[in-house]
């Protein structure tokens, strides 16, 4: 009996510490995300649509600088499918551009201040439109907007 009231604990203990305590796990779910990764300093969810795919990442960094230094990361180890298109940054996010071999986009960006200490929020966003700098900053501050309304 002890036995089992020890591997419950245990397993009591996993499940609550398994997402970070800054996730609201509920709104993830009934927003229809999946949680795909879930290590020690990364939490990555993700979901898709017809028209669109959405990718987040949730990093723990050290310092602010740590920001500008995870966008360069994501656009260095791009994959060799994806072409480099183009880079700028706006007042909330760096942003990367690819194109697919398909004709397809993925629009990387990372959000320059989330509400949570220490915490980089990195997104890949694919989609077939080829958005012009102001449709696609409409598309950022929407997606960060919702991304932040999951964190405590």
């Amino acid at each position: 009996m002890k036995k089992i009231v020890l591997v419950l604990f245990l397993m009591l203990g996993v499940v609550s510490f398994s997402i970070p305590k800054y996730v609201d796990a509920n709104k993830l779910q009934k927003n229809f995300y999946k949680i795909l990764q879930d290590t020690q300093d990364t939490f990555i969810f993700g979901k898709s649509t017809q028209d669109t795919g959405l990718t987040v990442a949730l990093f723990n960094i050290d310092d602010k600088g740590g920001i500008k230094k995870m966008s360069e990361k994501v656009k260095n180890t791009a994959p060799a499918s994806q072409k480099f298109v183009s880079s700028r940054e706006n007042k909330r996010a760096y942003i990367h551009k690819f194109k697919d071999q398909a004709g397809g986009y993925t629009y990387s960006f990372v959000g320059k201040n989330t509400k949570v200490k220490n915490c980089c929020i990195s997104v890949l966003y694919t989609s077939d439109k080829n958005f012009k700098d102001d449709e696609l900053d409409k598309v950022i501050d929407k997606t960060l907007n919702e991304i932040e309304s999951f964190l405590k």
